[in-house]
């Protein structure tokens, strides 16, 4: 399926900042698509329609990206997380955004508000059976992560 990033098909519009703003919506993720007198606006939908897709098509990639960063500042929820098999993923991908100087996507991924926290039985290294206990941290950080290029991505501090 296309994403179209048309004017018609927008879902808000900021013209009162710098820079302007172009918002759509695919499925539940927002996109931004920022503009300026100096980069105008169909210049810049047409530069970020070169790769919309793609970025959505990828964002399975994105999101296992940020979860390696996530692993690192919250090591006992992934080792947790890794001991059962999880019916959702814990991090989702809010919205996508076109910054005005830049055309590649960056993701901008949290914490899945809608992830099933999970307590049961599972076994230990040594086979013993212990109780897992996952819940999310409580942590509303948000992990920005850009696409280099086909399965490349950076993590913008």
């Amino acid at each position: 399926m296309t994403i179209s990033l048309r004017p018609q098909n927008m879902y808000g519009h900021w013209t009162h900042c710098n820079p302007k703003v172009c918002e759509f919506q695919h499925g539940s993720t927002m996109i931004y698509v920022e503009y300026s007198h100096e980069k105008p606006m169909e210049h810049r939908l047409a530069k970020a329609q070169e790769t919309i897709d793609l970025a959505f098509d990828e964002s399975h990639y994105a999101l296992a990206f940020a979860s390696e960063i996530s692993a690192k500042r919250h090591p006992d929820f992934w080792m947790a997380a890794n001991r059962m098999p999880l019916k959702q993923e814990p991090l989702a991908i809010f919205s996508i955004r076109y910054a005005l100087y830049s055309d590649l996507p960056v993701y901008e991924i949290s914490w899945d508000p809608c992830f099933e926290t999970d307590s049961r039985p599972e076994y230990s290294e040594h086979c013993a059976e212990e109780p897992v206990h996952l819940y999310l941290p409580d942590s509303s950080e948000f992990i920005n992560v850009r696409r280099m290029g086909v399965q490349q991505y950076e993590h913008l501090v």
